[in-house]
């Protein structure tokens, strides 16, 4: 089966151009286990969880950065590690391109494919661990691992 399938509505989930298009490393099944929330409900458990409206105007006070590390995106599996290591015994995260743009995604899926959701280029990517006071973000090819303080 081609892994390259579009199978996600761009128009009600427009973030999902990125799973739509041919360089993404997700099957057609795996793609169908992200559960992609719409606007109104991506603002609402953003606005739950952060005091801010986009990541670089987080206050210093908001987390705790635990770890900080470069990951390589071309040596996808090695830097993969880093998210394994973090996600021991969760489920899924909750995946934010943004206050209005969010994912529900299982670990498995994530860290095998984690350079689908994160981009060098983005500037406010969140993975909310739930249930841990948890985030890892990233700033190109830095990644935070903190504990949320607030």
């Amino acid at each position: 089966m081609n892994n390259n399938v579009s199978i996600i509505d761009e128009k009600k989930y427009p973030i999902a151009w990125r799973f739509n298009s041919e360089d993404c490393s997700l099957s057609f099944n795996e793609k169908r286990k992200i559960i992609f929330l719409n606007e109104i409900e991506s603002e609402k458990l953003w606005n739950i969880t952060f005091p801010f409206d986009h990541l670089m105007k987080m206050d210093s006070s908001f987390c705790y950065v635990i770890e900080k590390t470069e990951l390589d995106f071309y040596c996808h599996k090695e830097s993969s590690l880093f998210f394994y290591d973090k996600l021991v015994d969760v489920s899924f995260v909750f995946f934010f391109w943004g206050k209005r743009s969010s994912a529900i995604v299982p670990v498995d899926i994530f860290v095998k494919s984690w350079g689908d959701f994160f981009y060098p280029s983005d500037e406010t990517s969140i993975a909310l661990i739930p249930n841990r006071k948890k985030i890892i973000f990233s700033y190109e090819e830095t990644f935070f691992y903190a504990d949320i303080l607030e």
